[in-house]
């Protein structure tokens, strides 16, 4: 192969490594802060609802209490 072509396919590679390890991460967050969110909830005797997007890897969090 050409140099050049060398080149082309690590920097591919290396965007396709960073962009896994950057969905990954925000996931691990995500995930972390809808775990603290739901413990606090239950402590307040209310129940957790969370509804989360896929492709954006956004949610939304709500509590409410069975009062």
């Amino acid at each position: 192969m050409k140099l050049k072509t060398k080149l082309y396919l690590s920097a591919a590679a290396l965007v396709v490594l960073m962009s896994i390890f950057l969905v990954a991460t925000k996931s691990y967050f995500n995930n972390q802060e809808i775990n603290e969110a739901s413990d606090q909830c239950y402590e307040k005797g209310g129940q957790p609802n969370v509804s989360m997007t896929a492709l954006t890897l956004n949610y939304s969090f709500s509590c409410e209490s069975e009062q």
